[in-house]
């Protein structure tokens, strides 16, 4: 069958061959067939090669920001860094003022009395003033000189002690020395010191003076000798509390 049809199709193909001949020759046309219908379509051909890449497109716009993450946990504590150089020395600063803390000056009077020589058994034997400036302070005083107690038949004690402005001090107590002397006729003469702190004195003027007299209590004077053949001094100086 497939003989005889590819037969026919030669026979066809050689009469259009002929008829075009003639045409070509005379001029004139030949045998005119009618156009045939479309053949079927054939089978698929084989998958062809992949193409080449294409060029690389435009980069494109960059996105929008994204929204912030959370805090991460807290990192390890690093390694101490070494020491740094030291630094520049600053500028001196600005001196500060703070009145109530600076100390005032000391307020202090310093009475001397070369070779007093006082042989009195009974009265002031010396004075020195301060003014006290503030209220609420204290005075301390201080006498050193030399003194003497001797015997005189039954009398054999004597006193010294510090007055302000007239008045023994009572507050903590009062400021004196004694000296009892039993041997008769013994005459030694020691360097003394009489010393104390008195409180709740007034400000202004004070007067503070050394008196000699009888022994507490009731013990009467012996024969008192006061600063002989030497330098007795009196310092006087207004304390804080």
């Amino acid at each position: 069958m497939a003989k005889l049809l590819c037969s026919h199709i030669s026979l066809v193909c050689l009469l259009f061959c002929l008829s075009d001949v003639v045409t070509q020759l005379t001029g004139e046309t030949a045998l005119q067939c009618p156009t045939g219908r479309d053949g079927r379509d054939g089978q698929p051909g084989p998958p062809g090669l992949n193409g080449r890449d294409g060029i690389p497109g435009a980069a494109g716009r960059d996105g929008k920001d994204g929204a912030p993450g959370r805090d991460g946990g807290a990192g390890l504590n690093g390694e101490k860094g070494d020491t740094g150089d030291t630094g520049l020395q600053g500028a001196a600063g600005i001196p500060g003022t703070c009145p109530p803390c600076q100390l005032p000056k000391r307020n202090i009077t310093h009475c001397t009395w070369d070779a007093s020589n006082d042989d009195r058994d009974s009265g002031v034997i010396h004075q020195c003033s301060l003014i006290k400036q503030r209220g609420q302070t204290a005075i301390l005083v201080r006498w050193t000189g030399n003194l003497r107690s001797k015997t005189t038949g039954s009398k054999t004690c004597s006193r010294w002690w510090i007055t302000f402005n007239g008045v023994e001090c009572d507050d903590p107590a009062r400021i004196d020395v004694q000296i009892y002397n039993g041997m008769s006729g013994h005459n030694f003469l020691a360097p003394s010191i009489v010393e104390g702190i008195c409180y709740n004195i007034e400000e202004g003027t004070v007067n503070v003076q050394l008196h000699v007299g009888d022994c507490r209590p009731g013990n009467e004077h012996g024969d008192a000798y006061t600063g002989w053949n030497s330098v007795s001094r009196m310092i006087i100086e207004e304390i804080e509390l």
